[in-house]
């Protein structure tokens, strides 16, 4: 069982009614509207806390305390960061503190899947220990035996995870909702499937049970999307040989008639946009659609939606390699952008091949995308397209990379960071022959980036030049920061072991691979690999703060922040609070010591400790989260209790003079890396299927090749690509009375399989350990 530690609650519909008047004008009033559900879908008026694709792409490493970006110049980028919603949730999800206005307003509503919201308290659960392994809870097939040819879903497709409490599991209203990648027939097969009282422990009657199953006229082999609320989703199917963006408003848990797999309910389906915006004549459950190219029949087989929830847009592309972008989605009716969209990604040389998903960035306004190189050989290129907003060109390319794979293209999205304002891409077989990470900056216009090699690509026979997924950030670079964030990042390359790797970022710049355990052995191919940080029983945070610079009277004006509390340095101190005096008179040595201790009296507000008093500000209080000790030229800290309630960040404005370490948010954690290979020959995996593995990253120092899986799970597949898509972890919930609260959600490729589901392709809900 996933253990937890819950420290918020419920997010989505209280950061749109708090954060409204920062980032979308007066509540109710905004040029971009406000998603709506229509009168006859009142009871989904849904508040929670999502987990889809997008949130494993777009991400964002420490953005620093309001008074840090004050100082370096950044406050306008610090402000569109920590009130997106994006940030709030990630943020949410590994259990630190959140900057900006959220950090107050999140902890006092706990959203439902009915109207209103309900007072919360902050509150510290038990944590359960759980088994060594990763086991099964459910699976079930997608796939009805007597309809037509299996197929399956793409390789980057993920199911879509919604909690309506992140405090405690609901058996009623925690939903999850999967593409089945196969073609919708009434009466037949579903194309898309959501299942409920999913919990194998606590939850009466069947588990789990069908939350509702759509037959939506196409085939859905990517991965949805949800609205702000998540009484809807947005996703792409595949019509004969076109495709259309569907837009899908659903009915609660528990309703009657909702369909079966193989007996699905064909939703409403509204005559115009504006209809569907607005209910009329189109009752729950109720869809929309739109061809993506109304003048050709251009599918899209590789190009996940991206939906921006500030500003109601979404970006897709498709086999022709044209980016779309559509605006309004839920808050208006749903409008295609026109000239000069859609965009064609083409460089000097015209690659049109087809475009991946696309991931946008709130900082700079581009959309980043890459293209496959599978029919011709000038794709895997990656472009930066601007989108008319942050003083953004709409509709033209900014930039575009050189070719980056030249056998497969980039297949997946791109890792962004809009803190650190950089984007990480994954090629399998670079024109060096290569499996490599390329790193841009956000304002690229040409070239290649950086690069880390992974070695050689493919098995040199016919799996030379395979196809790279996205890797994954480890907590380290989650917790660094502000703008050269230091941790590492994790790919499964593409090599003919199918290795795990290893890239050191220090400072924003990555260092050279390190090689870790081969997890196959043939093709390497492996399912996007994704992070979890999970929270073990609270202890007492710790951290230190160091002088290590030449104080001198330039310092004035220096922070550092313990929790809360942000001290300042200055050559005199009066009566404003956490003002701490600079010691300048004497030789370098000293200067630190008297510095630091300065320092530590201040943290303490006690006058007997300083060098020689007054050393604060006489309105300075004792530190609410950390008390100080002193040794030399360090500040040692103490959380003043353990787990939430004594959470502190320490930071400052001085990194080159002030170094500091720790105490980043009161509790002890594990983080662990998921995905599955094709050949899985480690754990309980024989070398002859399918593996599903984790890893246990908490280190990064014991990264190596003998490195061993925490827990694993075989996965029948008989072709050489990855035996599952990507991989969602609901990793919210602490202390729970059901089993299986807190699980890792995923579908199952192969067709010709005969388990876990006897048709092949599954839906599955599995249980992960902390060992």
């Amino acid at each position: 069982m996933l253990a937890m530690k819950d420290v918020r609650s419920t997010f989505f519909q209280l950061s749109m009614i708090a954060l409204a008047p920062l980032v979308l004008g007066t509540f109710g009033v905004s040029a971009m509207g406000q998603e709506e559900p229509a009168t006859n879908a009142k009871d989904v008026q849904a508040s929670g806390i999502p987990e889809d694709w997008t949130h494993h792409h777009a991400v964002f490493s420490n953005p620093g305390t309001e008074e840090e970006a004050i100082r370096n110049g950044t406050h306008e980028q610090w402000l569109k960061i920590v009130t997106d919603p994006r940030y709030v949730v990630q943020q949410m999800r590994r259990h630190r503190a959140i900057q900006g206005p959220a950090d107050a307003l999140v902890p006092h509503a706990e959203g439902l899947r009915t109207e209103g919201v309900v007072p919360h308290q902050r509150v510290v659960n038990s944590i359960k220990v759980a088994k060594s392994k990763i086991t099964k809870d459910w699976n079930t097939e997608m796939y009805h035996s007597g309809f037509g040819t299996e197929a399956a879903p793409s390789i980057l497709a993920y199911p879509a995870k919604w909690s309506f409490n992140d405090t405690t599991a609901s058996c009623a209203n925690d939903f999850v909702i999967y593409p089945t990648g196969q073609a919708g027939l009434s009466g037949e097969q579903a194309s898309i499937i959501a299942y409920y009282n999913m919990y194998t422990g606590g939850c009466s009657g069947t588990v789990p049970e069908v939350d509702w199953a759509y037959n939506t006229g196409g085939t859905v082999m990517l991965s949805p999307v949800f609205s702000f609320y998540g009484n809807q989703v947005a996703f792409v199917q595949t019509v004969g040989t076109a495709a259309y963006l569907v837009l899908l408003r659903f009915t609660t848990p528990g309703t009657s008639g909702a369909g079966t797999l193989i007996s699905p309910v064909t939703p409403n389906v509204a005559s115009s946009a504006s209809n569907y915006y607005t209910g009329t004549g189109c009752a729950t459950p109720c869809m929309y659609s739109v061809k993506l190219n109304s003048s050709t029949s251009s599918n899209d087989v590789e190009s996940n939606p991206y939906y921006d929830y500030l500003t109601d847009s979404l970006y897709v592309g498709d086999a022709n390699g044209l980016l779309y972008k559509f605006s309004p989605v839920f808050n208006g009716a749903l409008t295609a952008a026109g000239s000069p969209w859609p965009v064609q990604l083409k460089n000097t040389v015209n690659d049109t091949n087809a475009a991946a998903s696309p991931v946008y960035d709130i900082t700079s306004g581009y959309v980043f995308v890459g293209t496959t190189s599978i029919t011709t050989s000038t794709g895997g290129v990656l472009y930066a397209v601007g989108t008319g907003n942050q003083g953004t060109s709409s509709g033209s390319i900014h930039g575009y990379s050189g070719e980056l794979d030249a056998e497969y293209g980039i297949l997946d999205a791109p890792l962004l960071d809009s803190t650190a304002e950089t984007v990480y891409v994954f090629a399998g077989y670079n024109p060096s022959g290569d499996t490599a990470v390329y790193k841009f900056p956000a304002t690229f216009t040409s070239g290649s980036g950086t690069v880390a090699q992974l070695g050689s690509s493919g098995d040199g026979g016919t799996h030379a030049g395979d196809y790279q997924l996205a890797g994954t950030f480890d907590n380290g670079y989650y917790a660094s920061g502000t703008s050269t964030p230091s941790g590492n990042l994790y790919v499964c390359g593409a090599s003919s072991t199918g290795t795990l790797y290893q890239i050191p970022i220090s400072s924003g710049t990555m260092g050279t691979a390190v090689t870790g355990p081969a997890l196959a052995g043939v093709s390497g191919r492996c399912s996007p690999v994704t992070e979890f940080y999970n929270t073990s029983v609270p202890i007492t945070a710790t951290g230190t703060l160091t002088i290590s610079g030449t104080v001198s009277t330039s310092w004035a004006g220096t922070t550092v922040t313990v929790g809360g509390t942000t001290y300042t340095f200055e050559t005199s101190v009066g009566t404003t609070a956490n003002q701490v005096l600079l010691y300048t008179g004497s030789s370098a040595v000293n200067n630190k010591a008297r510095t630091a201790e300065n320092l530590y009296a201040a943290i303490n507000a006690t006058s007997s400790q300083c060098y020689a008093s007054p050393c604060f500000g006489s309105s300075t209080t004792a530190n609410t989260s950390a008390n100080a000790t002193l040794s030399s030229d360090v500040v040692d800290l103490t959380a003043k209790s353990s787990g939430s309630v004594g959470d502190f960040l320490v930071s400052s404005s001085n990194t080159t003079d002030v170094t500091f370490s720790g105490g980043e948010n009161g509790s002890n954690g594990t983080d662990y890396l998921f995905l599955s290979v094709y050949d899985g020959d480690l754990g309980s995996c024989d070398g002859t299927e399918g593996c599903l593995m984790s890893f246990d990253v908490t280190t990064p120092s014991n990264f190596n090749t003998a490195l061993a899986p925490v827990g694993s799970v075989s996965i029948p597949s008989t072709t050489d690509v990855p035996p599952t898509g990507g991989i969602i972890i609901d990793n919210l919930v602490g202390s729970s009375t059901l089993v299986g609260a807190s699980e890792i959600y995923f579908l199952t490729l192969d067709t010709t399989g005969n388990s876990p589901c006897a048709a092949g392709i599954c839906a599955v809900q599995a249980s992960q350990s902390a060992p």
